[in-house]
């Protein structure tokens, strides 16, 4: 059942990808769906190239251990991004009416090589979360499917390599909301029964607060003892905060989710679409973080903790509800791993290429320019998997490496360049390299060379702040260009069509309900856990 389940989604994916593909017949039907992309469509790959194995795998895995309340915490403060993003980027990115981000950045500081600069950061950040992706995926398959890794490597690369070649950003998108209600249903109802199956709440949390060789995991600073391999309290708490700024700022500029935004309808579509997939993310986290760990209960050993989610889908839950939610993880693969490598693609063939062939500026017919696209798609799929196939299994730790690299690298010049109109070529050139290549070393040498940095130095501060300073430094005794300041006092227009009354009722709306939500979990979240666990540990007596 299991495997056939697997089969099927991807059958179901490939059968999208030919559908869709015949209709592809443009640039912008291929990199941007044709900017016409309701709330619906824009929410759903918004969330769907968010969510992956790293959070099905990884981030689960991480809660599994005996950190659910850090992981939780880390979420609250990076949904954040998708509404604070949107205000401050996302809305003037789609105003812009580029193909790409990096070509955002190049007509905004009137710079071809500051385009190119941005693509090949967006080849390389995101070629190495596809990494990730890509080894959550084959872990997952191999398992069900009882076959070798190399194999089951082979198979995911294959499927989402060759449905991205065919549909483009279009296919990318349609499959992304059929995934994202997959795996919405996966995480809230498979978590829910794994509860259920536990005794309800009430009786999981004190069974969770018993588990002797994980005490403490569900407190603010999670598990305590042998097993606190991320240090102290305060340290936990630190690196939570740290990070889930740093992921808002991956939310809010990064290229695979700011770039979704290009294929919105209208503005508003952009601004409902944050808040849809920030109330929809924040629901989620609540279920996988709080019964990530509750899987403990059944079983406190499974190794590695990646697989943990996939453990209790054979052996907790029914077996349809099993299949649904290991289709589920699949999914949320496939779908940012088709995500991830149309960007690459789109990248190396429009802001990468037309530099180092000095044809930028050239026009290009659509056929010709879609055929290099699909090409230099194929060239990156090829070294991400010989990549994927000799680097060893790290799914969190090479994702969050991919992903904070952008929080550096973007976050302060993309927000500067639409507050300021004083920003100059050299000093966002600057500032880009800076906070990018700050936080490659430092991050590398953490993660693969054994340097021991403490909390308050993590990586991506030091990146943050060298972007920062660079930018400020760049900038010194250098003018912006002028079609670069033309080019933002355009973006800054609100369009006419989108001041109309009704459409600001609409967006409120969704604004309200969003909040809604929120209140609703927090009521819930007070009820079922911080209740019975204050409770359980006596905490206030």
């Amino acid at each position: 059942m299991f495997a056939a389940g697997v089969i099927a989604s991807f059958v179901l994916y490939l059968v999208i990808g030919a559908v869709v593909g015949r209709k592809v017949k443009t640039r912008s039907d291929y990199y941007v769906a044709g900017r016409n992309a309701p709330t619906l469509l824009v929410a759903g790959t918004l969330v769907a190239s968010f969510l992956s194995t790293v959070s099905f795998m990884g981030e689960l895995g991480f809660s599994y251990d005996g950190f659910p309340v850090v992981m939780l915490i880390l979420t609250a403060l990076n949904i954040s991004g998708y509404v604070l993003g949107v205000l401050a980027f996302g809305r003037y990115l789609r105003r812009s009416e580029a193909l790409t981000v990096p070509e955002f950045f190049g007509r905004r500081f009137d710079s071809p090589g500051l385009q190119a600069v941005a693509g090949l950061m967006v080849v390389a950040g995101i070629g190495l979360y596809l990494v990730a992706v890509t080894q959550g995926l084959s872990l997952v398959v191999a398992q069900l499917l009882d076959v070798p890794e190399w194999s089951a490597l082979v198979i995911v690369w294959a499927a989402y390599t060759v449905f991205t070649l065919m549909s483009g950003t279009k296919g990318v998108m349609i499959n992304d909301t059929i995934m994202f209600g997959i795996f919405m249903i996966a995480g809230v109802v498979g978590m829910s029964w794994i509860i259920g199956e536990a005794g309800g709440p009430g009786a999981a949390v004190a069974a969770m607060t018993a588990i002797e060789s994980k005490p403490d995991a569900l407190t603010w600073h999670g598990v305590t003892g042998p097993g606190a391999y991320m240090g102290s309290p305060t340290e936990v708490l630190v690196w939570a905060l740290t990070l889930g700024v740093v992921w808002a700022t991956v939310v809010a500029v990064s290229p695979w989710q700011s770039s979704r935004y290009l294929m919105a309808r209208n503005e508003h579509v952009c601004l409902r679409s944050g808040f849809v997939a920030m109330g929809a993310v924040g629901v989620l986290y609540v279920f996988l973080t709080l019964g990530g760990f509750a899987i403990n209960i059944f079983n406190p050993d499974i190794r590695p903790s990646e697989i943990a989610f996939i453990w209790a889908a054979q052996n907790v839950l029914p077996t349809a509800l099993g299949v649904v939610a290991v289709t589920g993880i699949v999914a949320a693969g496939l779908s940012s791993a088709a995500a991830f490598l149309s960007l690459i693609g789109f990248s190396a063939a429009h802001d990468v290429l037309p530099w180092l062939t000095r044809r930028r500026g050239t026009p290009v017919d659509d056929a010709s320019a879609l055929r290099t696209s699909r090409i230099a798609m194929l060239g990156a799929g090829v070294v991400v998997l010989l990549i994927t196939f000799w680097s060893p299994p790290a799914v969190l730790t090479i994702g969050y490496f991919a992903a904070t690299l952008f929080a550096a690298a973007w976050g302060p010049v993309a927000i500067w360049c639409i507050r300021s109109a004083r920003l100059s070529t050299r000093a966002a050139m600057a500032g880009m390299i800076a906070g990018f290549g700050t936080v490659a070393v430092l991050n590398g040498l953490v993660e693969f060379g054994g340097l021991d940095l403490p909390v308050w130095a993590d990586p991506v501060l030091i990146g943050f702040t060298a972007s920062i300073v660079a930018t400020w430094l760049g900038g010194l005794g250098r003018q912006p260009a002028p079609a670069g300041v033309r080019f933002r006092e355009k973006i800054l227009h609100t369009p006419a069509e989108d001041r109309r009354p009704r459409e600001l009722r609409t967006t409120r709306t969704v604004a309200m309900g969003t909040a809604g939500v929120f209140a609703v979990t927090l009521v819930a979240l007070v009820a079922v856990y911080a209740v019975p666990v204050t409770q359980q540990l006596g905490i206030g007596r």
